[in-house]
């Protein structure tokens, strides 16, 4: 699988995070139509996922990301698996090229249905596979639970972290 941001050289800019040690911040909005995606694909019985846009920044802590938008395509899903579509990359592949000038793919999401939010095996192949080791970020919804967890791609053995919502 070809990394999204693992191999990318970029210097980050330097800019203070307005809460220590917290590694991601979205914004609620953001929040929103991830988990309306979740329900929209509880309701055909599929899982959902979708990339998560955003900016890298560097402080004296390290890296952090601020999400600033979702992206997602056609699915290929069922109540225990998703991908995207193999035959409609176009929408999905244009947005990624047309990223505003900064952004990056920062994480990405997708749904577990009734089974908690963890990272599964396969998860972790895609989380490694997307970022590297490098920072990136995974949420796992589950709708049926309305459970929402974020991992860090950092991570050997991916735990929950501590997110900040914003406004």
């Amino acid at each position: 699988m070809t990394r999204i941001v693992g191999e990318e050289q970029y210097e980050p800019e330097v800019r203070r995070r307005s809460v220590r040690n917290v590694p991601f911040f979205i914004r609620d909005d953001l929040i929103d139509i991830i988990t309306d995606h979740g329900d929209e694909g509880l309701l055909q019985d599929s899982e959902i996922m979708g990339l998560i846009v955003g900016k890298v920044y560097k402080d004296d802590d390290g890296e952090y990301a601020v999400a600033t938008g979702i992206i997602s395509s056609e699915l290929d899903a069922d109540d225990v698996s998703v991908r995207f579509d193999q035959n409609d990359m176009t929408q999905l592949i244009d947005e990624i090229d047309n990223l505003k000038e900064g952004d990056r793919i920062v994480g990405w999401y997708h749904s577990h249905l009734g089974c908690g939010c963890f990272m599964s095996d396969t998860d972790i192949k895609t989380q490694n596979g997307l970022f590297g080791g490098r920072i990136g970020f995974a949420m796992v919804i589950d709708p049926v639970l309305r459970q929402l967890k974020v991992f860090d791609s950092t991570m050997d053995d991916p735990q929950p972290i501590q997110i900040i919502v914003m406004e």
